[in-house]
């Protein structure tokens, strides 16, 4: 096909590129923490060596101190964050470690803190939020970081933070810089020569040569060195700034245009003078064009001279243009060395002969790069021994022809040798073949004729490129090889064209003075490209003008009298010979680095677990026969080969795809064929079959071929996923059927991004589950299926958490997993497969269920038995989280199952693989390990289990190894048997929904619950049943493992510097230690409660989380259970005793706490008591506050002028929310029934209301007019019972008249429990009414004496008690008694009268006339304190409320004030 792939650099191009490099090489160093840690050490010793300048005698001062105090703790958080897998944690230490390292990103560069600049310290700052802004997935700014790191200190930033990533960026772009310092350095070096004129001493410079330098020329070269290095610097900023522009240009929104590409300039003043020595052209270094010309240095075969003196040292020369200037140019340049071979320019270095041996083997190593050595002859090869005997006469005569030129290295060949094209022998000659055999031949048996020649010099052959002609047809360019050229054997500068580097035939003259070839020139301007190629001025006319006449006479005239050189340096159209190309061209070729993903080693051990070779060589490439199949092969292939390329009819170009496989497969030739094919404009036709042709036979062959020329050389893959399109055409491929692409895909090794962004799991499960075809007779490299299943690995385990989960899903809603499973059985892609599946079964519950049911586990374990530490650690992670299902039945029958499946004894198998394993693996062997042992004998000690324990104890005790303690705890946690959802354990929330706190296991099982019938609850109370006896006993084996050696290891991690190690260990000691007290002890609760009491008080005191809090609380309610363990308890009473009393409304187990602790006989109960007055709020205008209660923290009030109040409670002081004025009188009363849904009013207006309460406010639903003053009230939704200022209660059931119950005394105060009321009376005594009969009876009677002035002011009812509280009778002002009995439990021992009351879960308060609240402890009915109020004149205390919870405490006054008292 004619077309070829293009690549343009826009802005958007340069921002896609710079990501997905820096984010590789960001990726990497996070991989990484030992290189992190060295370059850290690295760091501060160079800062140590900065502070230890003789500058630095002074004390440094606390702001510098201060700020690497900065730099430090942030590096030290990063770590951090980088280590650990808790959201949360990782999250609060990226926010901290980017407060601190902000600090020294900020400094001014031009500064020195503590004798270090601040450029440094700057520069280290921004790259460490790189890495952190790579962790929250911010990677443009990650990017901009990077090179704000470049700007800030370019030096210290190449050579220390990120030299890789200098050289993949911006090496690239210094070619000028470094050819500039080559021809210096050798300029100054050559003044070490005693005669220039003598070419013997123009070789590579030994150190003995070096070391004769005269101090002048020391201190030129030391010059030269500081103006390279500035250079390099000056120029590394400039393109950070101009890639940081791009990053931040938006062609959207922005007006500026598209920042230019810089120029990266050699410095312009030389540091010598030229013209005090003459020195051949062939040393200097000429201008340089950028290679966005795009055009190919021509070359051409040297014919062999008769006088073998004459050729002695000859070389191949680049012929570069005049200078480059231009940014687009050089942009160009460098993307077309991605697209064609005939455009990268030839790098060669000196071919020398070196005086030591140690020289000499350097330069065929560097020279063998370049080689390719299936070309070259037997005489040639570095094996044969070279003749080194000659007279001393011919020794002199053949000095020149012993050594070679100075040769200069390009910025490529510094770079990478390995980048450069081959040269390869001519098969076609300007003398015959047999001449050339005899010249040949006579060279080797001649003494005089021999050049003594190292193979490196023998090298130097004709080398060309595959080109497409103007006419689109495909030529062999040849670039010119010289002998010893002098300016006398060259042609005159003006000759040639500064493009092609050769001489011109049709030159143009354009309005910028410059001349061009017209061909070249034209073909520029084709590009895009509007100035001139030199100049870089615009063009302003269209079209080109006339020939230079003028110029090409000049030429004739000169090709006259020089025909040699004229034929030399003339462009050939018709190739002589031909020599392949292996190497693709070198990604540092285009402006930015090759964008192919950097795969890990895990990745690349990966492809050569499926990669075997494809072709065997029969023969030695070097061998003469091997060179002549090749060839033979090659001019075979060579017309389909111009087809394919060239020809426009897509029939033509898949019959010649046919005959090209064919004639590959029937030859059975070595890499020559490869490097043939691999050259970038022929894989370039095969690209173009792929995105053309329809024909399947045609794109399985194709595919075949590239697949072969990728395995052969990576390049290829190089050169494919340079252009995004090309991946685009094999997804596309791809999703249409063609599995065979799935090879093409997998070889190109792409990252998790592009596979992702192309939706490939349903394609690639499609390939997985349909049977394997016949694949034409080819022999893949890798089966399409197994390529599709290790695709599929990368995208369903790559990513974040969240796209895990997405495309886990995914193959579960495709119906993957049935397909996954029937592939166990082949033993290609088992590993693939089941990390497909473990990634699958974390994901899904119902997934987890289907894969135990339906796997066959015998494949796994021969995976096991015959896996590496990789292999095997999946092995052990799959059979862990299999295992682990919420059927204890079914995990039990598993582990049966892979206990006794397998020829091997399982057990052993991971005893021996747990003993020799890498810590990392350990946790997770020895947990399955010991869950075998317990299944088979649960009592006996065994082996298994002792090692298992041990493993998993030495894992918990490795402070330095953090992953492995986190890992330990994770399978403990696992070990309890409590599972739900398809992750993790659920063992935190069952624990807290023991102790009272159910919410999050309320949440975590909310998507759980599914109906059962009758049938299943049998079999569900058989696995709750299954589940408490595995639970028993594994707590048991690991409780009394050694006397209680695992509680002294928690208690390590508990106080770790890790949050995740101190959360999850105090998970795992909190269900031991519950777990104790379910069997009999033996002697390990004494160990646990030394081991643990005291950091679980820690916990419960520090601790900022209320769940952590709630299971250091349930922990602590089964040490209290015991005497020694309530004793030890006592001791911290008084200071837990407030976190107590916060906690009891979230954690029930905390009352059976403070219960115990208040039971000790030697606890005050005074002592824990505390009170703080809060504010008082005025609400004179509302009159009285005549009731108050308290409900879901929400304080509601009732005034004396008709308003209900509803006050929020949550803050300090409480905020009015809502006023409600329905009644049109005073509200004396209110009541709040038990259920809390319903509010009841009572007032003088002889009306009773109803009212919903909401979160925000009150709503009256219903009024009853009940024709009396309302003074106390009860009621629930069946009932209203009131009393009236007469003698009885009246009983109102919602509809009609009210009906009388009476008896002789008043009524003060009512209370409802179940269908019975109760009634404090004048006259000291209780009635109790029967609702059902509407009968009534004493429930206690007071005194005798002075009947008719005692009575019951006050009733509440809580947990089965009646507490009344009255006037004060023989010094007791009130009794508590018990329903179900009427027997009093307690009396409140006061002297003076109560007149309201409120009890809470902790305490009773007593409220007095006089504005003297007493406090009693409910459990004891014991005063323990008593409250004031301040004098108010006149004001008597109305009413009282507390919380439920003991929070606080709030009085009414006749005046209407408000008074709040804080109890914690």
């Amino acid at each position: 096909m004619a077309g070829n792939h293009r690549f343009k650099m826009e802005a958007n191009d340069i921002v896609g590129s710079l990501t997905s490099i820096v984010g590789s090489f960001i990726q990497d160093r996070l991989i990484d923490k030992e290189q992190r840690l060295r370059h850290k050490e690295q760091c501060a010793e160079r800062l140590a060596a900065e502070n230890g300048s003789p500058h630095n005698d002074t004390e440094v001062r606390y702001s510098d101190q201060a700020v690497l105090a900065n730099l430090d703790w942030g590096i030290d958080a990063l770590e951090e964050a980088i280590s650990t897998s808790h959201v949360e944690t990782k999250m609060a230490r990226l926010d901290y470690a980017e407060k601190m390292l902000q600090v020294c990103a900020l400094l001014n560069s031009t500064q020195q803190t503590a004798g270090v600049p601040n450029s440094y310290l700057s520069a280290w700052a921004h790259l460490n939020l790189s890495y952190l802004l790579k962790l929250r997935n911010e990677s443009h700014n990650a990017v901009l970081h990077i090179l704000e790191m470049f700007i800030v200190e370019p030096f210290f930033s190449r050579i220390d933070f990120a030299p890789e990533l200098w050289k993949s960026i911006f090496l690239p772009h210094m070619s000028s810089i470094l050819g500039w310092y080559t021809e210096e350095r050798k300029s100054i070096v050559m003044d070490v020569i005693p005669d220039s004129s003598d070419l013997s001493f123009t070789v590579d410079f030994d150190e003995s040569l070096l070391l004769s330098v005269r101090p002048e020329q020391a201190e030129r070269i030391q010059q030269l060195e500081q103006l390279y290095g500035q250079s390099l610097d000056e120029n590394t900023r400039l393109y950070a700034k101009h890639y940081k522009e791009c990053m931040n240009y938006d062609a959207a929104t922005s007006r500026r245009v598209v920042p230019m590409l810089p120029i990266a300039e050699p410095p312009t003043t030389p540091l010598h003078d030229f013209s005090s020595r003459s020195i051949p052209d062939y040393v200097k270094f000429g201008p340089i064009l950028p290679k966005s010309a795009g055009f190919p240095i021509r070359t051409k075969a040297v014919s062999t001279s008769e006088n073998v003196e004459d050729s002695a040292g000859w070389d191949v020369v680049d012929e570069i243009p005049e200078e480059c200037e231009d940014s687009d140019g050089c942009m160009e340049a460098m993307e077309r060395s991605k697209e064609k071979d005939d455009d990268i320019v030839s790098v060669l270095s000196s071919r020398s002969i070196r005086s030591s041996k140690e020289v000499e083997r350097q330069s065929v190593r560097a020279t063998s790069r370049r080689q390719s050595p299936h070309n070259s002859s037997p005489t040639d090869s570095p094996t044969t021994p070279c003749s080194r005997t000659s007279s001393p006469k011919s020794a002199k005569s053949s000095g020149k022809m012993q050594t070679s030129m100075l040769r200069l290295l390009s910025t490529r060949a510094m770079d990478s040798v390995s980048n450069s094209l081959p040269i390869l022998c001519n098969d076609n000659s300007s003398i015959s073949s047999t001449e050339t055999d005899e010249e040949t031949t006579e060279q080797i048996k001649s003494p005089r004729k021999s050049t003594h020649h190292t193979p490196c010099e023998r090298q130097a052959l004709p080398k060309s490129s595959l080109n497409q002609g103007e006419d689109g047809s495909l030529s062999y360019m040849s670039s010119p090889t010289s002998e010893m050229l002098t300016p006398k054997s060259r042609p005159p500068k003006d000759f040639v064209c500064p493009i092609t580097g050769q001489i011109f035939n049709d030159p143009v003259t354009l309005e910028t003075g410059q001349t061009y070839e017209r061909r070249a020139i034209q073909e520029w301007m084709s590009r895009g490209n509007t100035t001139c190629p030199i100049t870089r001025q615009p063009l302003s006319a269209a079209s080109l003008p006339k020939t230079n006449y003028v110029l090409k006479r000049l030429i004739t005239s000169w090709t006259d009298q020089h025909p040699e050189l004229a034929q030399e340096f003339s462009c050939i159209e018709t190739p002589r010979s031909y020599t392949s190309c292996s190497d693709v061209p070198s990604s540092q070729a285009s402006t930015l680095p090759s964008q192919r993903n950097i795969t890990s080693e895990a990745d690349r051990r990966k492809t050569q677990r499926f990669t075997r070779a494809a072709v065997a060589l029969s023969t030695s490439p070097t061998s003469v026969i091997s060179q002549t199949s090749n060839e033979a092969v090659i001019n075979v292939l060579k017309p389909y080969i111009l087809c394919l390329c060239n020809s426009e009819d897509l029939q033509e170009c898949e019959a010649a795809v046919l005959e090209i496989v064919k004639i590959w497969l029937e030859s059975n030739v070595g890499s020559g064929i490869h490097s043939y094919l691999s050259s970038p404009t022929i894989v370039n036709g095969f690209l173009e079959i792929l995105s053309a042709s329809r024909n399947k036979e045609v794109l399985k062959t194709t595919i075949y071929i590239l697949s072969q020329l990728i395995c052969a050389d990576d390049r290829v893959g190089d050169l494919l996923t340079s252009i995004d399109s090309d991946f685009y055409c094999l997804a596309d491929l791809l999703r249409k059927g063609l599995s065979e692409a799935a090879l093409l895909v997998y070889l190109l090794r792409p990252s998790f991004s592009q596979l992702s962004s192309h939706n490939l799991v349903t394609t690639l499960l499609h390939i997985i589950s349909k049977k394997s075809e016949d694949q034409i007779g080819f022999q893949y490299a890798v089966a399409p299926k197994d390529a599709a299943m290790a695709l599929l690995e990368q995208i369903v385990a790559g990513g974040d958490e969240s796209e895990r989960s997405h495309n886990a899903m995914t193959v579960i809603k495709e119906n993957g997993i049935p397909a996954l499973l029937n592939c166990l059985n082949q033993a290609d892609g088992r590993e693939s497969i089941l990390s497909i599946l473990l990634c699958c079964i974390r994901i899904d519950t119902a997934c987890k269920r289907t894969v135990a049911s339906k796997i066959e586990l015998s494949p796994i374990l021969e995976l096991f038995h015959g896996g590496n530490d990789s292999v095997r650690g999946i092995c052990i992670e799959f059979l862990c989280e299999l295992v682990q299902m919420g059927r204890r039945t079914f995990s039990n029958q598993i582990l049966q199952i892979i206990k006794d499946e397998g020829t091997f004894s399982t057990m052993h198998t991971l005893l021996v693989y747990l003993q020799m394993s890498p810590m990392v693996q350990k946790p997770a062997i020895a947990t399955l390990l010991l869950q075998l042992d317990l299944l088979t004998a649960p009592r006996k000690m065994s082996i298994y289990r002792e090692e298992a324990m041990e493993a998993l104890l030495e894992a918990l005790q490795r402070k330095d190894f953090p992953s492995s303690q986190v890992m330990a705890l994770g399978t403990l946690s696992s070990l309890s048997g409590h599972f739900a959802g398809s992750k993790k354990t659920y063992m935190e929330c069952w624990l807290l929904k023991i102790a009272g706190f159910d919410q999050p296991y309320n949440a975590m099982m909310r998507g759980e619950e599914t109906k059962t019938n009758e049938a299943e609850y049998a079999e569900i109370r058989e696995e709750e049943k299954a589940s408490r006896n595995w639970e028993k006993r594994m707590a048991f084996v690991l409780s009394n493992h050694e006397k209680g050696l695992i509680f002294k290891a928690l208690e390590e991690c508990l106080v770790s510097n890790s949050i995740e190690i101190a959360k999850s260990s105090l998970i795992v000691a909190t269900w031991l230690v519950y777990m104790l007290y379910s069997f009999p002890d033996c002697g390990i609760r004494d160990v646990a409660r030394k081991s643990l009491l005291e950091k679980f008080i820690s916990v419960l005191q520090s601790s900022k989380n209320l769940e952590e809090k709630i299971l250091a609380a349930l922990a602590l309610r089964g040490f209290v259970s015991e005497t020694r363990g309530l004793n030890e308890m006592g001791a911290y009473a008084k200071s837990i005793w407030k976190t107590l009393r916060r906690l009891k409304k979230s954690c029930t187990v905390v009352h059976d706490i403070m219960k115990a602790l208040m039971n000790l006989p030697y606890m005050d109960a005074a002592e824990l008591w505390s009170c703080v007055e809060g504010p008082e709020l005025d609400m004179s205008m509302n009159g009285e506050i005549l009731s108050m209660l308290h409900i879901r923290n929400r304080l509601i009030s009732s005034h004396s002028d008709g308003t209900i109040k509803v006050w929020d409670t949550g803050k300090r002081a409480p905020r009015l929310i809502q006023e409600a004025r329905e009644h049109t009188k005073a509200v004396t009363c209110l009541y709040v029934p038990p259920s809390c849904d319903k509010l009841y009013s009572g007032s003088l207006d002889k009306t009773i209301r109803v009212w919903t309460i909401r979160q925000e406010e009150i709503h009256c639903i219903q009024v009853h007019d009940v024709r009396e003053a309302v003074v106390a009230l009860a009621a629930n939704a069946s009932v209203a019972c009131f009393s009236t200022q007469g003698n009885g209660v009246k009983v109102y059931n919602w509809s009609g008249v009210p009906k009388n119950i009476s008896f002789s005394n008043k009524v003060k105060c009512l209370r409802l429990e179940g269908d019975k009321l109760y009634c404090g009376c004048s006259g000291y005594s209780i009635q109790e009414v029967d609702l059902n009969t509407y009968s009534s009876s004493a429930f206690y009677s007071g005194a005798k004496k002075l009947l008719g002035k005692q009575t019951i002011h006050s009733l509440q009812i809580q947990d089965g008690l009646l507490y009344a509280s009255g006037s004060t009778v023989d010094g007791v002002a009130g009794k508590v008694f018990k329903l179900s009995s009427k027997a009093v439990v307690g009396s409140l021992a006061t002297g003076v009268d109560v007149q309201h009351s409120s009890v809470n879960n902790d305490y009773i308060f007593t409220a007095t006339k006089c504005g003297i609240i007493e406090v009693w402890l409910k459990e004891r009915v014991t005063k323990i304190a008593y409250i004031k109020m301040g004098s108010a004149g006149h004001a008597r205390m109305t009413s009282i409320a507390s919380d439920a919870h003991g929070q606080k405490l709030f009085a009414g006054m006749s005046d209407g004030r408000l008074q709040v008292w804080s109890l914690d």
